[in-house]
């Protein structure tokens, strides 16, 4: 069970100084939104955040427009936001908080400003209505959960900058049939891509690390090939990929975890003799050796 803010739920006691009063009146939170009756709200000067858990489970609202003088969105601010279906940003946002847009089930595109380089947990978890949204190049970092079952998303770029998908990072995208990797990627979390649309997937030479259940049940993937710089593969990473037909390894990575794959229709292309090779007579998963070129 997720928590917020009690901010949120009750009004709090505030201490105020004199000179504190501009500062708050910059924060747009629950008490202005509760203010308004349209359907669209506008957040203007001189607000310049909107605050955590400001918008949390208000349906009446479809549009809102953040002018340039807001730079923050706050932790959970349009969670459950069910009907809200459009957010024109400020170019100026640098930060948008953990599951800001979590539960908003209409909101179908989003641009990202530039100056937004991390992507927090569960921003976006269970818009099942997304399916665009650009993830440029400044972004470094996103947080587990952060597409989570975003069922409508088909595509991801994801940015060159991005060294790791965490936990659950795309979990449950059904749809999701292509995803590019960044160059520099090296880890792929636990059940980053669980249960997604992936039609296949070209690994990147600098990935690392495989791991644990990270393309669990991803059914429509045929074939596969691990990257050279693999040196772990979590257990049960590909298993329930009932499609998959063809695995090739031109190297023994040091750590094979169990059941990788189901053991009907797999091949698995190794070196004979190799750590691949046993591993594979130990989970009896056929083989086809490699031929030295």
């Amino acid at each position: 069970m997720e928590n917020y803010s009690k901010m949120a739920e009750r009004p709090q006691t505030l201490v105020w100084h004199v000179n504190d009063t501009e500062d708050q009146k910059k924060i747009f939170d629950y008490r202005e939104v509760r203010k308004l009756k349209n359907k669209q709200i506008d957040v203007t000067e001189p607000f310049n955040q909107v605050g955590a858990g400001a918008f949390r489970n208000i349906t009446k609202v479809r549009r809102v427009v953040l002018a340039n003088s807001v730079t923050v969105i706050g932790n959970e601010a349009f969670r459950g936001c069910t009907m809200l279906n459009k957010i024109e940003m400020s170019k100026q946002v640098w930060r948008i908080g953990k599951g800001a847009f979590y539960d908003c089930l209409r909101l179908k595109t989003i641009n990202l400003p530039w100056r937004v380089k991390r992507i927090e947990e569960k921003t976006f978890k269970k818009c099942r209505s997304l399916d665009e949204i650009v993830l440029h190049d400044n972004i470094s970092y996103i947080g587990d959960s952060a597409f989570l079952e975003c069922e409508s998303l088909t595509m991801m770029v994801l940015p060159d900058q991005l060294e790791e998908i965490n936990f659950r990072t795309f979990c449950g995208c059904k749809n999701l049939e292509t995803v590019k990797l960044p160059m520099n990627l090296k880890k792929i979390g636990r059940e980053a891509f669980y249960n997604c649309g992936l039609l296949t997937i070209d690994f990147n030479e600098q990935l690392e690390i495989i791991d644990e259940s990270a393309f669990l049940k991803c059914k429509n993937l045929c074939e596969i090939e691990i990257p050279p710089n693999v040196k772990r593969i979590g257990k049960w990473a590909f298993h329930g990929c009932t499609r998959l037909e063809k695995v090739v390894f031109h190297h023994d990575p040091e750590y094979l975890g169990e059941w990788l794959f189901n053991r009907k229709n797999i091949r698995v292309q190794c070196k004979q003799g190799s750590q691949v090779d046993q591993y594979c007579q130990r989970y009896e998963y056929q083989t086809e050796y490699l031929i030295d070129a």
